[in-house]
């Protein structure tokens, strides 16, 4: 009887090593499988950001812009007067054989003269018309060669600024591919046990799981990709149900994205379960148009992204009116789609950037005033693009964040400023229009706003923009002369 009992307990310890053998087998196998099925399009997708930075590359290497004639630009002025002029006058052997050197010191003295003072009345009393038996037209013909080449280098300088715009959008286009590999590759088979769990506990709720897959990106954010459908036919269960079996298993509180489905129904869909913030931030706005314009040139957004950052994003056309409201919507609603779709704040201004620079024709001008707070570490980072002074009221004082940078389509190269700041619960992000601290009086518009902001005893958000716009309007006696516009962002514990 010992011999059988020993035996049985041989064999189920072997039957035992087996499962734990093809476990640890499956995972392997599932895991080479997604390596095997991730390496070829991260390195085609590699490849092809390699191929957009040697573009890049082209376009960069060419010549950069003008401020001056060179030497050749200077000699084909001269070449086009010479022929439309000197070579009918009698005395080009003297001028332009005999006595070269001294004619093309005395024209380039009288070109000198026409550039500083202009192409239209430059040159009359210059030294050369004394010498020149044809100075008058040879005045006016190289008057007209000097505007000819003026508005060609004018125009080349604005094709090499183009041509570098394109070399930054071809840059950040091969970063956007590389970050989109990498992301690709980060997404793994989760370990099988937990699968295992997850699966068990999912059919005890109706619910067949087909593949489960870790999408861990920042730090150890748990983030969680499941696809799965109901066992029986024209049943339906919400995300937010399934989601309190993921947060079982997981032991931590889990929510389905917010991009994702509402409703688990007979057919397959896949959901995304992130780890729910620490914290949360509720937003307040008040603005108001410059008198006599009907739309403000100020435009704003505020919004969660899926990776549990809070966006805040102000940007003030140039002007007022409905010029300035378009410049500065466009702004907005790119940088919200840029944000949206997972792209880096840098990667969104730069793109953003170049192709303003590409379009912009009538010299438009808007700023870009950027603010977003990780809602689970409550780390705030600012991003300003000529923007107005940003301001942080904490328990016991208000801090002012200035930016010098010139707005956005300004400069060839992009001129930005970015500060970061850690956030208690309680703590409120204020960021203002250039109109709101231009209402003030210029040499305390900062310290005045601090102390405006300070006063606002409310916890809501929605009243502290209004209160302080409110406050700052009777410094005009109730008449705006710019656009205003005031967004607040409070923080506070999700829990």
């Amino acid at each position: 009887m010992g011999e059988f009992i020993i035996a049985v307990l041989i064999v189920s310890l072997l039957w035992v090593m087996w499962d734990v053998v093809k476990l640890i087998l499956g995972e392997r196998y599932r895991e080479e499988q997604m390596m095997e099925a991730c390496e070829p399009g991260r390195e085609r997708m590699g490849r092809y950001a390699e191929s957009f930075v040697q573009l890049a590359d082209t376009f960069r290497a060419m010549p950069d812009r003008k401020e001056c004639f060179s030497d050749e630009d200077v000699s084909e002025i001269f070449d086009e007067v010479r022929r439309k002029v000197c070579s009918f006058c009698p005395g080009w052997e003297y001028c332009w054989e005999k006595n070269c050197a001294g004619t093309y010191r005395e024209a380039y003295e009288l070109l000198h003269i026409i550039e500083e003072q202009g192409d239209a009345d430059g040159g009359e009393n210059a030294s050369f018309m004394e010498i020149c038996s044809c100075g008058t037209s040879f005045l006016q013909a190289l008057r007209e060669s000097f505007r000819i080449a003026r508005v060609n280098l004018m125009w080349s300088n604005r094709l090499l600024e183009n041509r570098r715009a394109v070399a930054e959008q071809l840059y950040e286009t091969a970063a956007i591919m590389e970050s989109a590999a990498d992301l690709t590759y980060e997404v793994r088979p989760v370990d099988a046990g937990l699968e295992k769990q997850m699966d068990v506990r999912l059919r005890m709720h109706g619910i067949i799981l087909r593949e489960m897959w870790d999408a861990k990106r920042d730090g150890d954010r748990l983030e969680l990709f499941l696809t799965m459908r109901t066992a029986r036919k024209g049943r339906c269960v919400s995300t937010r149900e399934i989601a309190g079996v993921v947060s079982d298993v997981c032991s931590r509180r889990m929510v389905p994205d917010r991009d994702s489905r509402t409703i688990i129904n007979r057919e397959y869909s896949t959901v995304l379960f992130c780890a729910e913030p620490d914290f949360m931030m509720l937003n307040g706005v008040a603005k108001v148009t410059k008198d006599g314009e009907l739309v403000s040139g100020d435009n704003f957004s505020m919004f969660r992204r899926e990776n549990g950052q809070m966006i805040m994003s102000l940007s003030d056309g140039m002007g007022s009116g409905t010029d300035a409201c378009r410049e500065s919507e466009t702004v907005i609603e790119l940088l919200e789609q840029f944000l949206h779709a997972g792209f880096g704040k840098e990667t969104a201004v730069h793109m953003i950037h170049s192709t303003m620079m590409l379009q912009n024709n009538n010299r438009m001008f808007s700023t870009v005033d950027l603010c977003m707070v990780d809602l689970y570490t409550a780390e705030c980072e600012l991003l300003k693009i000529g923007a107005s002074t940003t301001f942080f009221k904490k328990k016991e004082w208000v801090e002012a964040v200035s930016s010098t940078s010139l707005p956005m389509g300004f400069l060839q190269t992009l001129d930005y400023e970015s500060a970061r700041k850690k956030l208690d619960p309680g703590d409120f992000v204020i960021m203002v229009s250039d109109g709101v601290l231009d209402a003030l009086p210029h040499q305390q518009a900062e310290e005045i706003l601090k102390d405006i902001i300070w006063q606002s005893d409310t916890d809501n958000a929605q009243e502290m923009a209004k209160a302080i716009l409110s406050r700052v309007l009777l410094y005009q006696k109730c008449k705006a002369k710019d656009d205003m516009t005031v967004l607040v962002g409070g923080l506070w514990r999700s829990k």
